[in-house]
């Protein structure tokens, strides 16, 4: 992986401890720390928010890893087609290119310098070299490395690869990289098994340490968080048991993540590290790298005075939403700031089309909104899901129980009753709920659905791909060409 590896830690990184939960205390450093320097327990932390501040950065989290399954899903959609700075479009027209560096290079490059620069710090941590009478402390910055190269590869394999469930992981992921290896290395892709079992391996490893912290670390992995990702991972691959078993255990977290309240629902959007908030990271205008800056994920939401604005709800979802009038969730669409110049996509102009769960920690710049990874709704919807899916009088009235609590929540005087429980139903408010967050084209592919993008105000661009099976070769993403230029272990993706 010539093109990846990374032997320096990033400069940008936090002075504090991340299991004391000091990621608000924002000094960044312009040094830069090698391998070989980590000896100490604040070298070692430093070197691990280095890891969190790449995670965090553009090409991972800061942008295309927030909004890529949603603009390839029927939810949300394109405003405009590819030009200057355009970078959306690729995605949502199903057309990106191997060696699109927005798109593909460094969306592939970002995650493997989390992955190189973790196996850096977890060799230094392992082979004794670094000194410190803190082992529950070192531990626990060697649980975090872990977990953040565990979610890593995850996402990876996520888009670089097809869905576990089309065939039980047996079809090709990405390479597994779990030491530091020489510019020279060339390894072969793994299976989508073989990856999820290394993802799997890395999280479990991390809760095995018993370091993580069971208190709220706003801004660090800790166990309930690592808990809830694992779960993710366990409903990808259709391992019901296991996700909902984890699912529980999150939601029983002795009131220290909670619910919003239907009367904050509204109100809870842009703040920092909210009670649902099992992981987020978190920006200012100055940190990493000018927040998420002008490209960033919260941006490419704004409306049309903004210059980012590359994504609408489509009419679609505003139709879906709009089967309850009185949905608490509507308050997060808005109508444009300067409706004469709301002219694209064609037949959307008087809709409120602009999500606005971005709208920044003053609500008027959504370029220091922080990016949630996961929070406890989520949760609640893979529980009712997993349970759904085992089936069983117990498991189905958890799952009802667990759907309701999101129902309820955005209606109080709504709910599904025990006769309308369905896959199809809990789906449904998945959509509903985490529209913007990330998830809609991956929840599709999982359960084997298609997508189809056929109706409303979608672009003329996306006929090509209106409909979309998890069979389609197009749901990898191309390998970045560099890489199989450098490589000729490396096998590109069918397209």
């Amino acid at each position: 992986m010539k093109r990846t590896l990374i032997y320096m830690f990033a400069a940008m990184s936090l002075v504090g401890s991340s299991c004391s939960g000091d990621w608000l205390n924002l000094n960044p450093s312009t040094s830069v720390t090698t391998p070989q320097a980590i000896r100490t327990l604040e070298e070692a932390q430093i070197a691990l928010n280095g890891i969190y501040r790449i995670a965090a950065s553009h090409s991972y989290y800061g942008d295309n890893y927030l909004y890529y399954a949603d603009c390839r899903g029927e939810d949300v959609q394109a405003r405009v087609s590819k030009g200057a700075g355009k970078r959306v479009s690729p995605y949502y027209e199903f057309n990106v290119t191997a060696d699109d560096a927005l798109n593909i290079t460094r969306v592939w490059n970002q995650p493997y310098s989390v992955i190189h620069q973790a196996n850096s710090l977890l060799e230094r941590i392992e082979s004794g070299a670094v000194v410190t009478d803190d082992a529950v402390a070192l531990n626990c910055i060697k649980a975090e490395a872990l977990a953040l190269r565990g979610l890593a590869l995850f996402d990876l394999t996520r888009l670089f690869a097809m869905p576990y469930t089309l065939n039980n992981g047996t079809s090709l992921g990405v390479p597994i990289e779990i030491k530091t290896t020489l510019p020279t290395h060339q390894p072969a892709r793994n299976t989508v098994a073989e990856c999820y079992q290394q993802v799997i391996d890395d999280m479990t490893g991390a809760l095995k340490l018993s370091a993580l912290s069971a208190d709220k670390k706003n801004g660090y992995l800790n166990v309930w968080s690592v808990k809830a990702l694992l779960s993710r991972v366990y409903l990808y691959m259709n391992d019901n048991e296991k996700a909902l078993a984890l699912a529980k255990e999150v939601m029983n977290n002795g009131g220290l993540y909670q619910l919003f309240t239907h009367d904050e629902h509204p109100t809870v959007w842009g703040k920092d590290f909210s009670s649902e908030s099992l992981f987020e990271f978190y920006y200012t205008l100055s940190e990493p790298d000018g927040g998420t800056g002008g490209e960033g994920a919260p941006m490419v939401y704004a409306d049309n005075v903004k210059d980012w604005n590359n994504l609408v709800l489509t009419k679609a979802f505003l139709d879906l939403l709009g089967e309850d009038p009185d949905d608490v969730r509507h308050s997060l669409n808005r109508l444009p700031e300067k409706p004469e110049e709301d002219i694209l996509p064609e037949g959307s102009k008087g809709y409120p089309k602009y999500l606005n769960k971005y709208p920044g920690k003053t609500g008027d710049n959504p370029q220091d909104n922080d990016i949630c990874i996961i929070r406890l709704s989520e949760v609640y919807l893979n529980a009712a899901e997993a349970a759904f899916k085992l089936g069983g009088a117990e498991n189905l009235k958890f799952s009802l129980d667990c759907l309701n609590a999101i129902v309820s929540r955005a209606n109080p005087v709504k709910s599904v009753k025990e006769t309308e429980l369905s896959l199809e139903r809990i789906l449904k408010e998945r959509c509903k709920e985490l529209v913007g967050e990330g998830h809609a084209f991956f929840d599709a592919m999982r359960n084997g659905l298609s997508v189809s993008r056929t109706g409303g105000w979608h672009l003329p661009s996306v006929a090509a791909a209106a409909v979309i099976s998890p069979s389609d070769p197009r749901v990898a993403l191309p390998i970045p060409q560099a890489e199989i230029d450098a490589n000729p272990n490396m096998v590109q993706n069918p397209h």
